[in-house]
């Protein structure tokens, strides 16, 4: 709860203990800034409250005094969030007597806006009943009594007192332009405080990298981003590592002395890191700081955000268990699939999430190990090799990076796109200043587009060209251990971040089904009429639970950009299958993964 908060919930408590039958009045008094406040704003504006009790004859209670701090009354948000909206409210709804005082130091603390806005506002507090006395020249307006030259002087009073904000407004957006148009030819951006990895050089005034430290932590923060990791994992890992954060604006009052994962997101959102300022009126000052990621990276980060914000949260374990969270579907009700902690000694269970809640009842949970295994070994562009041992370097890699580039500038522009529409929709009168911006982001968004559309080409036909699973992914993740070729938990989850990261830039989605034929063969059996029907139907319900570890499973890959692969796993051997059907997969297709078992061999594994 903010300041203005605590005001107005006093204020409404102030409304509701009035009693009208003594001669009370309000007072009403505010400062646009809080640090107006510590100086002599509020003292000047309450010091004439006790000779107006004495001319009119009434008491100001000290809860009866309304204040708004830090709001400001030219664009109207002591009206919206603040005291006066909430006085206004309760004065219309008949809470004071007609005639109770409001005392103000100058109708300016009413309002700043437009001179009809503020006449209109003004009226609308006097034809409550409200008399509104304004101590700096003890002038009264009150309704019924206002003649022609009292209204015409408080217009004139409203009206010099919007000037006045508006030429204030004027002169400091000169200010501000000439600073950093200054800025823009001299690299020194006029700033007191700087971004947490940077600071000022105190002979020529530029930014500079503070330390080697802080810019380091930077890259790692955006290196495990776009190796898979989420935000919270990411400040875990630094808080784990010891690492103290650095304040973005230098500020010493209230900071945390661990990542959170709201500084997390500050520095991963920061254009800063690549060497713009961004200013809020969409100005950009390009190269003013150094760079610390490269602009290809930053994109891909936020690419990578929005990615896992869609198909990739939750918890991961703590070795990252489910590779496929957030892409895996149950085939019958759409759900995604999720890992269930395993009864002591069982395997590890794949169940659609439909089913765990009656939901769904025609989907029988996978073993999820051997899923997996099954998946890397006939989805042969997942080149987990390649992410075990430090990355491809291939022109599919290269493919896989440009794109989340191009989704990471897309997702950039159609915020800035939104943003404009938010203004239009508050303030009409900017369409006309705003479109040509508009127009030209609709064109970069179509341009972007293009081009993801003519990689994404490119990359399903150097898909289509790999090897058959045979030759590719027979390769495991290395066990944790202390032998030759182990590695650390940590060591295997951060591997297997990746590997899922990476088929999340590959794969759309993946559709399991696995049909629960125990379950159909049981409801079968409790609508059969005769006893030797039924005899039958638990009979195979029996049979089908011996052996439907091995059979009547299969799951669709949808791969980015239309192309798919069905496969009919053998589940007694999670590397083997019955059947895998390339489908819009173009290019050489005898090097496309291929069934490793018979339809021959299927026939008779279902007739055993």
């Amino acid at each position: 709860m903010n300041y203005n908060d605590k005001v107005i919930i006093e204020n409404l408590r102030t409304i509701e203990s009035f009693e009208p039958a003594k001669r009370m009045a309000l007072s009403y008094a505010r400062v646009s800034r809080l640090i107006q406040a510590e100086g002599d704003g509020l003292r000047r504006q309450k010091s004439l409250n006790d000779e107006g009790c004495e001319r009119f004859g009434v008491t100001i209670a000290t809860k009866h005094q309304m204040t708004d701090m830090g709001l400001s009354a030219y664009r109207g948000k002591n009206l919206e969030s603040g005291a006066l909206g909430a006085l206004l409210k309760e004065a219309e709804a008949g809470r004071f007597p007609d005639g109770t005082i409001l005392f103000v130091e100058s109708l300016d603390r009413i309002s700043r806006a437009k001179p009809e806005d503020a006449l209109r506002l003004f009226l609308q507090i006097i034809n409550t009943g409200l008399v509104v006395v304004t101590t700096i020249d003890w002038q009264e307006y009150r309704t019924g009594q206002m003649d022609m030259m009292k209204l015409f002087g408080s217009i004139m009073i409203m009206s010099a007192a919007h000037e006045e904000s508006a030429k204030k407004e004027f002169r400091t957006k000169q200010s501000y332009a000439e600073r950093y148009a200054k800025a823009a030819a001299t690299g020194v951006l006029p700033r007191q405080s700087m971004f947490g990895w940077l600071t000022k050089d105190p002979v020529t005034g530029l930014a500079v990298l503070d330390g080697v430290r802080k810019p380091e932590i930077v890259r790692r923060i955006f290196d495990m981003c776009l190796n898979g990791c989420g935000l919270p994992k990411i400040a875990k890992t630094l808080n784990a590592a010891g690492e103290k954060p650095f304040a973005m604006d230098k500020k010493t009052k209230g900071r945390a002395t661990y990542w959170t994962v709201a500084n997390v997101a500050h520095i991963l959102k920061s254009k800063a890191v690549y060497g713009d300022y961004h200013r809020k009126n969409g100005e950009v000052l390009i190269g003013i700081f150094p760079e610390v990621v490269s602009k290809e990276d930053f994109y891909r980060a936020q690419a990578a955000m929005t990615s896992r914000l869609k198909v990739g949260r939750g918890r991961k374990g703590e070795a990252y268990s489910n590779l496929f969270g957030g892409i895996a579907k149950c085939h019958y009700c759409g759900e995604p699939m999720t890992i269930r902690n395993p009864k002591k000694g069982r395997a590890i269970q794949f169940y659609c999430k439909g089913s765990l809640v009656g939901k769904c009842t025609d989907a029988a949970p996978w073993n999820y190990e051997r899923f997996e295994k099954s998946f890397l070994s006939f989805v042969a562009e997942i080149d987990l090799q390649a992410i075990i041992h430090g990355g491809t370097g291939s022109r599919q890699g290269t493919i896989t990076q440009q794109i989340q580039q191009l989704e990471g500038e897309g997702i950039a522009i159609f915020k800035s796109q939104q943003a404009f529409i938010g203004m239009i929709e508050q303030d009409a009168v900017l369409g006309d200043s705003l479109r040509p911006s508009m127009v030209k982001n609709a064109t970069k968004l179509k341009a972007v587009g293009e081009q993801i559309a003519t990689l994404e080409i490119e990359r399903n036909k150097i898909q289509s060209e790999q090897q058959a699973a045979s030759d590719g992914n027979r390769i495991a993740f290395p066990k944790v251990g202390t032998g030759p070729g182990d590695v650390t938990m940590a060591e295997l989850c951060l591997l297997r971040t990746k590997a899922a990261e990476h088929i999340r830039t590959i794969v759309e989605c993946i559709e399991l089904d696995r049909p629960h034929l125990t379950k159909r063969a049981r409801k079968a059996a409790q609508s059969e009429p005769n006893e030797a029907g039924k005899a039958l139907w638990m009979d195979y319900a029996k049979r089908v639970a011996n052996s439907r570890d091995a059979l009547d499973s299969k799951y669709l890959v949808r791969f980015k950009g239309g192309a798919s692969r069905l496969i009919y796993p053998d589940n007694r051997d999670a590397t083997e299958s019955f059947v895998v059907a390339n489908m819009g997969l173009e290019g050489d297709r005898s090097k496309l993964p291929k069934a490793t078992r018979t339809i021959e061999q299927f026939a008779e594994a279902r007739m055993a």
